[in-house]
């Protein structure tokens, strides 16, 4: 346990937002006292700093940075399992921003490892996501909290590495266009890029 993890446990710090996010899934989905518990322990566990809803301009469903999570308001609508799914691919990133560190995941953007390294990273980042997010969606269905029929997406397994390559260079351009050279800057980039402001 790092010196950042031990403070963090003795001060007991909350995840910004994490009320205010799980109300707003139990206003539209009737959360049972064991679900409502089950999924604010994996958001505080994974030393998520903020979670939130919020309205995004782009058609993606969620957005990871090493300073929390956002998720598209518009999924609430998708379904009890769906929203699950997508909470726990996201949340997920943020173990892996532990595992790795910010640098090494934000690496992939500033262009300091080759494009074809950076674009294998980021697929097997979002693969062992989705992997991580069908397990704990399995495991609710063990335990009869969720939709059994419910069948999770693998929504990054079978995309082609030249695609992630492409967006990896894009990325990168804009990064440069922008003169970004740190992770809060990245982490700035990709928040003004989804979230509308309303």
């Amino acid at each position: 346990m790092n010196l950042q993890e031990t403070i963090r446990r003795i001060l007991r710090e909350e995840t910004e937002g994490i009320d205010s996010f799980i109300n707003e899934i139990q206003s539209k989905y009737e959360l049972s006292d064991e679900l409502r518990q089950f999924l604010m322990d994996f958001i505080k566990n994974s030393d998520c700093k903020k979670i939130e809803f919020a309205e995004f301009k782009l058609g993606v469903m969620g957005l990871a940075l090493h300073n929390g999570v956002l998720i598209n308001k518009s999924a609430l609508s998708r379904g009890l399992s769906f929203l699950l799914f997508l909470i726990f691919h996201e949340v997920a990133h943020q173990y892996q921003f532990k595992k790795y560190g910010e640098d090494i995941m934000y690496n992939c953007y500033l262009g300091d490892i080759s494009e074809e390294e950076a674009a294998k990273f980021m697929k097997h980042t979002e693969v062992v996501a989705d992997d991580f997010a069908a397990r704990k969606i399995r495991e609710l269905q063990k335990k009869d909290m969720i939709d059994k029929a419910f069948i999770p997406p693998s929504m990054y397994k079978n995309a082609p590495i030249n695609s992630i390559k492409m967006m990896v260079n894009g990325y990168r351009d804009q990064m440069k266009r922008n003169n970004i050279t740190s992770p809060e800057k990245i982490s700035e980039f990709f928040y003004n890029m989804v979230k509308k402001n309303l």
